[in-house]
């Protein structure tokens, strides 16, 4: 049983929005949609949400069409980017207006209002008003309002975009909780991609209206099926290369500007390549392993990583928490790599430091180069 999109596309005004979007989610799952500003993300949702009317395809759920259904009468919770809360109500009342408007018990209003209220952490806050709640607690009122007639769907637009970095953590945390127990079926459209690897158990990038790639959250982060795909989703390091020697079906040798690596990801054709290397999968060290201990990884089969040497430090630039992010150059090919402040002060390496670099062939993803591709755009 799923949530099936088959080929749904959206026009408004003569302008096409949505271009024959389709994909399979099971019940219970989460699809977080990433996609640049203007994709398409919030208009899937809308008409997902039954708020917008697709001019073809089809929307079903659990074996039951959707597409002659009203919005009321699709089980469906939306969560909106600005919480979309009544000012002149109190959170309590916030919470029960879709159970009062379809005329729910009183006992069936009260029973959910104290187990969503005690779920979310805000049965102290029922009454007071939304402008004397922070953005974390409107936030929550706003998916509790969503919680208490126990959607089968949840689409949320962007829904912690508003708020501090501590905040977005410990409700990112609490949503992929409660999301979890009650066996949602959600949507999550965001540009966080911290938010789409935690809170997804598929991710869907559009753009342009459509649907460029989906897959596990590891899948589209470590294996882009384009230029545009990596790029989108921070791989950072995108090198133009060329595949010198195929060992099979599972090994290549490629060539970059600073040097040779071996891939396990490479195209089944062509010889020029994008070469994508995410920052988190390569390391820095002040010492490259001893030849005869690479010799013998070879010869005992064992896939070595790639050591790479003559790279030099131009620049470490502080990031969250106690990360960094080196700038790395060689011969005028320049590498961003994630390390540790540890990391950095255990081997003594500043600004013009020489090192050395290692990254798994697993890692080193090889995309086709090709003009007319359309998604492989220029950064």
């Amino acid at each position: 049983m799923s949530l099936i999109l088959d080929k749904v596309s959206l026009n408004i005004d003569g302008h096409p929005i949505l271009k024959q979007i389709s994909f399979r989610l099971s019940i219970g799952q989460s699809l977080v949609v990433l996609g640049n500003s203007g994709a398409g993300k919030s208009k899937l949702l809308e008409v997902v949400a039954g708020l917008l009317k697709h001019q073809s395809g089809k929307i079903s759920f659990a074996g039951r069409e959707q597409d002659t259904l009203s919005p009321q009468e699709r089980k469906i919770g939306f969560v909106f980017q600005d919480y979309a809360l009544f000012p002149h109500l109190t959170a309590e009342a916030n919470i029960l207006f879709g159970l009062k408007a379809r005329q729910a018990p009183i006992k069936e209003q009260a029973k959910w209002l104290k187990a969503v209220a005690a779920e979310l952490k805000i049965d102290h806050l029922l009454k007071r008003f939304p402008a004397e709640l922070s953005g974390g607690q409107q936030q929550r009122v706003a998916l509790a309002r969503c919680m208490v007639f126990r959607p089968e769907v949840l689409l949320l637009d962007e829904p912690l975009s508003a708020l501090d970095a501590a905040s977005r953590e410990r409700l990112a945390l609490l949503m992929k909780k409660i999301q979890k127990k009650y066996r949602v079926t959600m949507l999550y459209v965001t540009h966080d991609h911290n938010e789409a690897r935690y809170m997804g158990d598929q991710v869907l990038v559009i753009d342009q209206g459509r649907v460029i790639q989906m897959g596990k959250p590891e899948e589209i982060f470590s294996r882009p099926v384009s230029r545009f795909v990596a790029h989108f989703t921070a791989t950072r390091n995108i090198l133009p290369g060329r595949i010198t020697k195929r060992c099979g079906d599972d090994l290549a040798r490629v060539e970059v500007a600073s040097g040779e690596l071996m891939s396990t990801s490479f195209p089944a054709r062509g010889e020029d390549v994008w070469v994508c290397l995410r920052p988190e999968y390569l390391s820095l060290s002040d010492t490259l392993p001893e030849v005869s201990d690479r010799i013998s990884d070879a010869r005992s089969g064992k896939l070595a990583a790639n050591f790479v040497s003559g790279y030099r430090i131009v620049q470490i630039i502080p990031q969250s928490g106690v990360t960094v992010l080196v700038e790395l150059v060689k011969q005028g090919e320049r590498l961003l790599v994630f390390a540790s402040n540890r990391e950095i002060e255990q081997q003594g390496l500043h600004v013009n430091s020489d090192v050395e670099l290692t990254v798994d062939a697993g890692q080193v993803h090889c995309l086709p180069r090709q003009a007319e591709d359309i998604y492989c755009r220029p950064e």
